[in-house]
């Protein structure tokens, strides 16, 4: 008998294909939020010396010119934090849709596996049928010559 073929494996190559694309960028979009994230906790720790500095230099005293250029490096500071949670907002909603799309592409490729392997079961027995046909035929033809 022939070597087993699936039927749509060009199909499932394809599919694989694509489950393999959305998974890379899948895992860009996190490598991009994980950025975002350290840039943010940068700049929240550069706020947190900014307002060590200010203490310190509070108590020893300081001009208003002085006052008024780390208030605005700390205010420049806190907007750029506020962006980077809204950029961390917009990465995060990438990631749900993707995850959406990589879900969807495994399920694809998944009901594909299930019918190769219903199509290779059904092979096997075909197969399994033809030999035990075949050894039935050559039984009755050897006990028939031999008779």
């Amino acid at each position: 008998m022939k070597k087993f073929n699936f039927s749509l494996e060009k199909l499932y190559g394809y599919k694989e294909q694509v489950l393999s694309k959305e998974k890379n960028d899948l895992a860009q979009y996190r490598s991009e939020k994980q950025q975002l994230l350290e840039e943010k906790e940068r700049l929240e720790r550069l706020l947190a010396e900014s307002g060590e500095e200010f203490a310190e230099k509070a108590a020893v005293g300081m001009s208003i010119v002085e006052i008024n250029v780390i208030k605005d490096y700390q205010k420049s500071l806190t907007e750029d934090i506020r962006l980077k949670e809204r950029e961390i907002e917009a990465a995060e909603e990438r990631i749900s849709g993707q995850l959406r799309v990589v879900i969807q592409a495994s399920k694809d490729v998944n009901s594909l596996e299930k019918l190769r392997d219903k199509q290779l079961d059904e092979y096997k027995f075909k197969v399994a049928k033809s030999d035990e046909q075949f050894i039935e035929e050559f039984v009755t033809t050897s006990s028939y010559r031999s008779g």
